[in-house]
């Protein structure tokens, strides 16, 4: 079973700062780029979660593209208007569902 693994406050702080140090220009998606800088989160979940990501037929590809899906959910959590709680649980429900099911078969 996949549990909710503890909030990564280092991380929330290494994508906060580099958000910070980041341009606000209209047109380019800032936030998107800070939650995927250097792939921290992902590489958290995977690490927390790989033995059963990889039981359920998951690759790193796939998985970082099923949670690509959820970089709305991501910049939530980072500007603190979702709990961590929320975007995991998000996490889970596509891994079980029919989004974790149509990544692992289109790749």
């Amino acid at each position: 079973m996949i549990e909710v693994p503890p909030e990564p406050e280092d991380i929330k702080k290494y994508i906060l700062n580099v958000r910070s140090h980041l341009g606000n220009e209209v047109g380019i998606d800032w936030d998107s780029l800070a939650v995927w800088a250097g792939n921290r989160i992902p590489s958290y979940l995977w690490k927390k979660w790989k033995f059963e990501l990889s039981r359920r037929g998951f690759t790193w590809p796939q998985f970082l593209k099923l949670i690509s899906y959820l970089t709305r959910d991501m910049i939530l959590w980072m500007n603190g208007t979702q709990p961590w709680e929320t975007f995991i649980q998000k996490a889970i429900e596509d891994l079980d569902g029919p989004m974790g099911e149509l990544v692992r078969i289109k790749t």
